[in-house]
């Protein structure tokens, strides 16, 4: 078992074993992803988590951290919605110039 695991199954209050499994789940499935962002939150989290867990961390740190990685998140998640609609406004400026184009041509 890794440290992060040994850590996160350390926390023995019954009321965050959902949790816990949770926290567990989300960043073994975050490791995978195919987006290189996510898989580079995962690592830090296991990271800080084992930072924490050893004393190199503190409470208040990991905290702070784990806030930054909220921002870098939301932001990623702004530049992924302008890049969404920057594609799809291409593509219907694409169809509406082959629709005026093959209009002007039937002219």
């Amino acid at each position: 078992m890794s440290k992060f695991t040994d850590f996160i199954d350390g926390i023995v209050d019954e009321g965050k074993t959902l949790a816990k499994t949770e926290l567990k789940q989300l960043v073994r499935d975050a490791k995978k992803d195919q987006s290189d962002f996510v898989r580079l939150q995962a690592e830090n989290l296991e990271r800080w988590t084992v930072m924490l867990s050893e004393g190199d961390l503190t409470a208040k740190g990991y905290k702070k951290l784990v806030q930054k990685m909220e921002v870098l998140t939301q932001l990623e998640v702004i530049k992924l919605k302008v890049r969404a609609k920057a594609s799809a406004q291409r593509l219907a400026e694409g169809i509406q110039r082959l629709v005026v184009d093959s209009l002007f041509a039937l002219i």
